[in-house]
């Protein structure tokens, strides 16, 4: 009980020291807390500062980058054109503002996990911003700064916080390449209530206590966050089963900030409006999505001046809908456009194709899934043999490949994770070629 108390002042210390540091630095990270909150929960003018901030971006960007001077005459967002990380890559110093040349930044590099890594600039206030963010989703998720968070990813020399970061801010990095040291300190420090890790990670660890029967009441887990990595539904409920707990998804990068979240009550996700211009266009084209739809995400950015990022092509796709309450929700992200693989006829087969079939064998411990090339297919399985049958899966994927398809079956000890902390569980190593689809 003694410690007990000592932990809850320390979360305690932790939160309310941090609001009184940000008061004396001027309430900044109140303030755009404030902005956020009141443009995502409907206040009265919120779409008028929507546009309002869309509006200065476009204009500052426009003024003061060589990259978008051009469009200074700009009548609409549609105007300025759609880029993606090799737009960013070839036209670096022309992007950046000219206003920051000489300014401290904090340089953001993404995991390089699609084979192209590259690093984004923000200014200060930017950075502010995005801590806002944090605070303000991990409200809707239940969860409050300074309380114990439990982060489960692959952690390096290179990527773990340090001791002061991870103390202020009451955080304990597990590492998933350790399952039973974070079965044990999650039943053992009974404050960890909370949970963010990769989905993968989320999904290599629920199999795993899964496999050790263990019960919801072992564990004191309120909410679990996935980040980074598209959540599947049986990992999903998974993590019901072993913790009774909420699970929310939230849709973020490493290059913008958090774009999306699911809400507790419901799996759609609430677009950060308050930060982001989110555009919904269709696959083939750059013309606007409609609702039911496969779309692309494309996002420009609202607060980072040192860097405008304006209709940036994040390379994942969605379902998107009309709601009653919240305007346009994203129902479901499916992954990466790159991450997508084909039938032997060319017909695009998604992330889901896969994973259902796949969670049909619940018992493994992990799988990927490859494309070699147009009629090649390797399915690598940790943790099956003796239990399911190889000729099982090559049945269940000749359905959806193709009868023409050569599926192998390749039995491993394990599929390593990748350095940034994520796992791919879809890979596809073959160029399809339009002229090739049949009609």
């Amino acid at each position: 009980m003694f410690f007990g108390g000592i932990n809850l002042i320390g979360e305690k210390v932790r939160h309310y020291g941090f609001w009184t540091l940000d008061f004396l630095k001027g309430s900044t990270i109140r303030k755009h807390y404030k902005d956020i909150k009141y443009i995502n929960d409907g206040g009265n003018e919120s779409e008028e500062v929507e546009k309002r901030n869309l509006k200065n971006l476009l204009i500052y960007a426009a003024d003061h980058t060589g990259f978008y001077k051009e469009y200074r005459n700009f009548t609409s967002i549609k105007d300025f054109p759609i880029i993606d990380k090799n737009t960013i890559k070839s036209n670096y110093d022309s992007i950046l503002s000219e206003n920051y040349t000489d300014k401290k930044l904090y340089i953001m590099k993404t995991s390089g996990s699609t084979g192209m890594p590259f690093a984004i600039k923000q200014n200060t206030d930017k950075r502010n911003r995005v801590l806002a963010e944090l605070i303000y989703f991990g409200d809707l998720a239940g969860y409050k700064f300074g309380k114990r968070l439990a982060f489960i990813r692959l952690w390096t020399d290179k990527n773990k916080l340090s001791f002061l970061d991870a103390f202020k801010k009451n955080i304990r990095m597990l590492n998933v390449e350790d399952l039973e040291e974070i079965r044990k300190t999650m039943k053992e420090d009974k404050h960890i209530r909370f949970i963010q890790g990769y989905a993968s990670s989320l999904d290599i660890l629920s199999h795993y206590l899964l496999e050790k029967h263990d019960k919801p009441q072992m564990f004191n887990i309120e909410t679990v966050i996935s980040i980074a990595e598209q959540l599947k539904e049986n990992t999903r409920e998974n993590l019901v089963r072993i913790f009774n707990c909420s699970v929310v998804s939230r849709y973020s990068n490493q290059e913008n900030g958090i774009l999306a979240q699911e809400l507790i009550v419901d799996k759609l996700f609430k677009i950060n409006k308050a930060s982001y211009y989110i555009e919904f266009l269709k696959i083939d084209s750059n013309q606007e999505a409609k609702p039911g739809d496969v779309a692309r995400i494309v996002v420009t950015d609202l607060f980072n001046y040192a860097m405008p990022i304006i209709r940036y092509d994040t390379g994942d796709l969605c379902l998107f809908e009309k709601h009653n309450e919240f305007g346009i929700v994203i129902t479901s992200v499916l992954g990466r456009k790159v991450d997508y693989v084909y039938d032997t006829q060319g017909r695009t087969l998604t992330y889901q194709s896969i994973s259902k079939r796949m969670d049909n064998f619940d018992k493994i411990k992990q799988y990927q899934f490859i494309q070699e090339d147009k009629i090649t297919y390797k399915i690598k399985l940790n943790g099956s043999q003796g239990i399911y049958n190889d000729h099982e899966y090559i049945e269940v994927f000749t359905k959806i490949l193709g009868k023409d398809s050569k599926i192998s079956i390749e039995h491993v000890e394990g599929i390593p994770i990748l350095s940034s902390g994520k796992f791919k569980q879809i890979v596809c190593n073959y160029e399809y070629d339009t002229d090739e689809r049949k009609e």
